[in-house]
C-alpha cells in the first residue's frame, strides 16, 4: 500500500486578503510562516520516501517545511498538482466576483461542475489530473510514503472523486485548513481516503486559518455572498469629496488626538490627482452595501525606489476588528505588484501603537523615520516581491 499525504499549502495572501488565487502566485503570509514551523514539526515523525508539490510559490514554500524536517528529500514539482485555474477571476476580490458573477459564484461554491468563466479550468479536469497524479505516484512508490503539497479545491476534487461525491454534494467535504493533511492510499489500483483535513498540529497553538475566519461557515450555510464578502468600488473625489475628507480627518484625529494641522483642501487635491491617474488609487470598501473603509495610493511616490506608496488606510470605527483593513492592504499589493514594484511603503505616527501593531501583523517592518506636521512618523515597508521560502527560513 502506498500512502500519499496530501498537504494543503500554508496561509497565502489570497486567503488573508480574500482574493481569488488559482494559478496566481501568491506569497505565504506571516501567519503562514508560523504554520509552516508547526508543519515541519508534524512531519519530523512522519516517515517519508518522497516529496512532490505543485509548482506555484505557495506550495513550494510549504514543501520547504517538509524538507526542513526531511532534508534528505528532493522536491519534485508538477503543474498537475496546481489549484484550479479560475481564469478572469484571478487576483480579484471575492466580493467583487460574487457581485459581478452571482450565478457562477453559486456554482463554484456548491456545484463546481456547472461553473464556467473565460479562461477557467473545468472542475472535472482538475479532478481528472489529480486522480491521475495520485495513481502515478502510487505506481512509482509502491509501499512508500509520499508528501504531496497541493491546494484546497484541488485536494477536495480528488477526495470527492475517490469517495464518489457528486459535484452538487461537494458541501459534504468541508474546506481543508491551511497545512492540513489528508491521507490517500493506493493499493492494487484502488484509491481510498482513510482521513481528511487533519490540522491537529495547529490546534494547540491557535494557528488555524479557519479558526480566525467565518466566511467558510457562512458559505456552508448558504448565506448570500453579499453578506459574506466585501466589495471594492472606486471613490469619486469630486462627487464624494465630503466622504473623503471625513475619512481622512478621522484618520488624522485617531493618529494625533485632534485635527490640528489637517488641511482638507490639500489632501483632497492630492486624492483627485491620484484618482485621475488611476481609479484603482482611490477606492472604498463596502460591506452589506455600507462603507467599511477607504484606501488611497500615490502612483508616483516611491517609484524611483521600486516602492508603491500608501497614502491613506481608513476603516470605519464600528467596522474595526473585522479583518477588513488587511483587505485594503491586499488591494495595494495587487495594484503595485502588477506594476513591478518591490514593496509597499507608508508613514504612521510613531505614537499610534494600534496602527503600528496592525501593520506589523500584516508583515510590515519599520525602516526609518521622518518629521511630520505633528511629530515623528515611522516609515514602514512590506516586501511584496513574489518569492519561495527556503527550509532555513522556516
Amino acid at each position: 500500500m502506498t500512502k500519499l499525504y496530501f498537504i494543503r499549502h500554508a496561509e497565502a495572501e489570497g486567503n488573508l486578503y480574500r482574493r481569488s488565487q488559482g494559478h496566481y502566485d501568491a506569497n505565504v503570509t506571516p501567519l503562514g510562516r508560523t504554520q509552516l514551523r508547526a508543519l515541519a514539526e508534524r512531519c519530523r515523525n512522519l516517515p517519508l520516501d518522497a516529496l512532490w508539490a505543485s509548482d506555484l510559490h505557495r506550495t513550494q514554500s510549504t514543501a520547504a517545511a517538509v524538507r526542513k524536517a526531511h532534508p534528505e528529500l528532493d522536491m519534485n514539482l508538477s503543474p498537475r498538482l496546481r489549484e484550479i485555474d479560475v481564469g478572469v477571476w484571478e487576483d480579484r476580490p471575492w466580493g467583487n466576483i460574487a457581485a459581478d458573477w452571482p450565478q457562477e459564484m453559486e456554482w463554484f461554491t456548491h456545484d463546481p461542475e456547472k461553473w464556467s468563466v473565460p479562461g477557467g479550468e473545468p472542475y472535472r479536469a482538475v479532478a481528472d489530473r489529480m486522480e491521475a497524479m495520485a495513481r502515478e505516484l502510487g505506481a512509482r512508490y509502491p509501499d512508500g510514503s509520499v508528501a504531496v503539497v497541493s491546494h484546497g479545491l484541488a485536494i477536495r476534487a480528488l477526495v470527492c472523486r475517490i469517495l464518489g461525491v457528486p459535484s452538487e454534494g461537494i458541501d459534504a467535504i468541508p474546506y481543508g485548513d491551511n497545512t492540513s493533511l489528508t491521507l490517500v492510499t493506493v493499493e492494487d489500483g484502488v484509491l481510498a481516503v482513510p482521513w481528511y483535513n487533519d490540522a491537529s498540529h495547529l490546534d494547540s497553538s491557535g494557528l488555524s486559518t479557519f479558526a480566525r475566519q467565518r466566511w467558510w461557515r457562512e458559505k456552508l450555510r448558504r448565506t448570500p455572498a453579499a453578506k459574506v464578502y466585501s466589495v471594492f468600488e472606486p471613490l469619486d473625489p469630486e462627487r464624494e469629496a465630503e466622504l473623503y475628507v471625513r475619512c481622512y480627518g478621522n484618520t488624522w484625529e485617531a493618529s494625533h488626538g485632534d485635527r490640528k494641522g489637517f488641511d482638507p483642501a490639500v489632501y483632497l487635491a492630492s486624492a483627485k490627482a491620484h484618482a485621475a491617474r488611476d481609479p484603482r488609487c482611490l477606492v472604498k470598501l463596502l460591506t452589506g452595501g455600507e462603507l467599511a473603509g477607504v484606501i488611497e495610493l500615490d502612483p508616483d511616490r516611491g517609484r524611483e525606489d521600486g516602492a508603491g506608496w500608501v497614502s491613506l488606510v481608513y476603516i470605519e470605527p464600528e467596522k474595526r476588528g473585522g479583518r477588513l483593513g488587511i483587505q485594503l492592504i491586499g488591494h495595494a499589493v495587487s495594484v503595485f505588484r502588477r506594476e513591478g514594484r518591490r514593496s509597499l511603503r507608508l508613514h504612521v505616527a510613531a505614537t499610534n501603537e494600534n496602527a503600528i501593531g496592525f501593520y506589523e501583523a500584516a508583515g510590515f517592518r519599520a525602516v526609518g523615520t521622518a518629521r511630520g506636521v505633528r511629530g515623528t512618523l515611522r516609515l514602514m515597508e512590506l516586501d511584496i516581491r513574489p518569492r519561495i521560502l527556503r527550509p532555513e527560513e522556516i
